[in-house]
């Protein structure tokens, strides 16, 4: 565990403004995916979660996350997050950089700052399942319309993290095609699993895994 991330595992309320910097400088300097995935996951488990989601300048980690299995499953040589503005990460495959743009899809009212720290399993009924399944496709399309808003460099990939688990019930790409004219590539990620719905502007389905055992 970095040095940071030990410092960071006592703190309750607050990250200090200087520690965000310095995991954001660390973490846009180019890394060997391994290595890359092991400091953003040690960083984020030293975060209980009411800071996480509730203190602002945090989203640079959540891209870091998505950019770490993105890099494991297409594979790549190296990764890091973006110095610039937009995009949000890169990845460099055989000496060719390619550029994401990074979101995640969830339900449109959640306030995971006010969830519980606890790790402890919890009763998920059949219900709240079915409740998540019908909200994908507007999650998705949701998220898609903020990121035609803005202007992004040629060749920009969309990578869309979808944070709505229904334990494999649901892996169609309904609410991506708006995307497809905008963005070279459109991903979405989903219980363990990478998928690529649009390729230049053409319907082009391929999947790679991302999880592995850290995640659990």
């Amino acid at each position: 565990m970095s040095r940071l991330a030990e410092d960071m595992a006592a703190v309750e309320t607050r990250i200090p403004k200087q520690t965000l910097e310095n995991w954001k400088d660390e973490l846009s300097d180019w890394m060997h995916p391994s290595a890359f995935r092991e400091r953003i996951n040690h960083n984020c488990h030293s975060i209980p979660r009411r800071v996480f989601f509730r203190q602002a300048g945090l989203t640079f980690l959540r891209d870091a996350w998505i950019a770490g299995r993105v890099a494991d499953a297409l594979p790549s040589d190296f990764v890091r997050l973006a110095p610039t503005e937009r995009p949000d990460f890169e990845i460099k495959i055989g000496g060719q950089v390619q550029q994401f743009e990074a979101t995640e899809a969830d339900m449109e009212e959640r306030r995971r700052g006010d969830e519980p720290d606890s790790l402890e399993p919890e009763e998920d009924p059949v219900e709240d399942w079915r409740a998540r399944f019908e909200a994908i496709p507007s999650a998705l399309s949701r998220v898609v319309t903020k990121k035609l808003a803005k202007d992004y460099p040629a060749g920009v990939d969309l990578v869309i993290y979808i944070n709505l688990g229904c334990y494999g019930a649901y892996t169609a790409c309904s609410g991506t095609s708006p995307a497809k004219n905008k963005f070279k590539r459109v991903f979405a990620m989903w219980e363990g699993i990478l998928y690529k719905f649009w390729d230049d502007g053409r319907f082009r389905f391929e999947k790679w895994q991302y999880s592995n055992p850290d995640d659990f």
